[in-house]
């Protein structure tokens, strides 16, 4: 539970540290990377805002989203992990820009 602003601004500066260690990562392989994060509570609405500004940069960006894709796949599971990505999909596809979902096995 945050404590106030000073724990967003924490947390902002950690996700802005990870994030980097991948750009770092892509870098070392010779490819061009850079890093776009936001924080909100609708992770829907994040992606949405962030697209144009991607797209505004690399206006031949494609997205992508991973699907978690459990074994034994019980309502729970579906109510809890199927909502984010496919609702992406569906704003970003509504204003044309191209999103993939991608499966991953858990």
């Amino acid at each position: 539970m945050f404590k106030g602003a000073e724990e967003i601004k924490g947390l902002q500066a950690e996700v802005s540290k990870d994030v980097d260690k991948y750009v770092k990562l892509i870098s070392s392989y010779g490819y061009y990377s850079e890093g776009f994060t936001s924080l909100g509570t609708d992770i829907v609405e994040e992606v949405t805002k962030l697209a144009p500004e991607i797209l505004n940069k690399f206006p031949n960006a494609v997205f992508f989203g991973g699907q978690i894709v459990f074994p034994n796949d019980s309502r729970l599971t579906r109510w809890l992990h199927n909502y984010t990505v496919f609702a992406s999909q569906r704003k970003l596809y509504a204003d044309g820009i191209p999103f993939v979902v991608l499966p991953i096995k858990v």
